[in-house]
């Protein structure tokens, strides 16, 4: 699964929400699973220039050790090559962040490495194979999670808004390699 799910426009119900979670239950095993790919499972984690940008001020590295552009580019017309958004980058088969013992940016990871195994699906909850799927939640972290899911929402959406209107305001040379991103259009070295 790509880690840039579908819409986000719809944000149901909080306490509905924490239910269902409960209801499926989860607890974190700290196993890594969702830090490498698997099976049909690029371990493709999207982030906004915001996430990248935490990141980098967290002291996890520069934005080049941070962050790779979005793999899927799109041609346009002059022949310019452009994709809108970053992942984390990976280093041996794995997220960069991973270690022996956990995250080592823990405290500023983006929203999905916060919410999964977890993501709302135009306004429904969508849950990806994960160990800790089944396992008793208190009604205290489901809610806290189902906070986290909600607040993903609303940031995703409004990153959405601002990438359009970066999209409208971008000028990208012909033949040239692009992200475009809530901050603009930053053109890749060759």
């Amino acid at each position: 699964m790509d880690r840039r799910e579908g819409s986000h426009q719809a944000v149901p119900d909080l306490h509905r929400l924490a239910d269902e979670i409960r209801e499926i239950g989860f607890s974190c095993q700290r196993c890594g699973a969702c830090c490498r790919p698997g099976a049909g499972d690029s371990g493709t984690v999207f982030a906004s220039h915001e996430e990248v940008a935490a990141l980098v001020e967290s002291g996890a590295g520069s934005w080049e050790e941070v962050a790779r552009p979005y793999p899927e580019f799109l041609t346009t017309a002059n022949g310019a090559e452009v994709t809108f958004g970053w992942c984390v980058r990976h280093e041996g088969g794995r997220c960069r962040f991973l270690s022996g013992r956990g995250c080592t940016a823990y405290d500023a990871r983006p929203w999905i490495c916060r919410t999964y195994p977890f993501a709302l699906v135009d306004g429904e909850l969508a849950v990806s194979d994960c160990p800790g799927l089944g396992s008793p939640i208190t009604p205290e972290d489901a809610l806290s999670l189902a906070r986290d899911l909600v607040g993903r929402a609303r940031s995703e959406a409004a990153d959405e808004e601002r990438v359009k209107a970066a999209c409208a305001a971008a000028r990208i040379p012909e033949g040239k390699r692009c992200v475009i991103d809530s901050s603009g259009a930053r053109i890749l070295k060759d």
